[in-house]
């Protein structure tokens, strides 16, 4: 494997983050994303083309998403090898994450630093994406936008006291929590049972582009 020295997203951030408005911009900006991460396991990971316009991706953006690509058969545990800063139980081989939600492709999820939708249950984040035509986000999604929002702004998802229920996974028939340290490292947990809430919890979502 190749040793990752935390160069990953490099050429991505020289493709002109400001360009991401456009559909031909935030192909390239992907592809240079996956190409460099690709590296760090031996795959050579294709992009499809982003598929909506730029006035799609406006519309979107003001109301607080984003656009990022999945491979199709990427695992939590390739993930885990090309960001070694995580350091992460659920990232490594046998653990005991169930991903729940297996979408690949070109995915909306939301863009906020932190979590949406707090102090909400279980029910009631998974009823409000029911109406709006989304999934719980799984955990191996939240990796994946939490490192492409670092090269964005600078941030992970949820660096402060925020966590994010994950809908989309589950551990040991538990709820799944996350959230990321200021130096990259995830934090994954089932503390929470399904009518928790509070305002230091909220949930993120995944929704597949057609």
């Amino acid at each position: 494997m190749v040793e990752n020295k935390g160069k990953i997203g490099n050429s991505a951030e020289r493709e002109n983050v400001n360009n991401l408005a456009s559909s031909e911009g935030l192909t390239r900006f992907m592809r240079s994303f996956w190409a460099e991460a690709g590296r760090q396991v031996g795959k050579n990971i294709v992009v499809d083309n982003f598929p909506l316009t730029a006035e799609e991706i406006k519309e979107r953006a003001e109301g607080g998403q984003m656009a990022i690509f999945i491979p199709e058969g990427l695992t939590r545990e390739d993930l885990g090898m090309m960001f070694p800063k995580m350091k992460s139980w659920a990232t490594q081989e046998g653990n005991s994450v169930v991903d729940e939600i297996d979408n690949s492709g070109w995915l909306w999820i939301e863009a906020s630093i932190d979590a949406p939708n707090r102090d909400t249950t279980k029910g009631q984040l998974e009823e409000k994406f029911r109406k709006e035509g989304k999934e719980g986000q799984s955990l191996r999604t939240y990796i994946v936008g939490g490192q492409i929002n670092k090269l964005l702004t600078d941030h992970y998802f949820d660096e402060g006291p925020v966590w994010s229920r994950l809908p989309g996974s589950g551990f040991e028939s538990g709820d799944l929590y996350a959230s990321f340290n200021l130096g990259g490292g995830l934090h994954a947990c089932s503390v929470w049972g399904s009518e928790h809430h509070t305002t230091y919890v909220g949930g993120r979502s995944e929704q597949v582009i057609l």
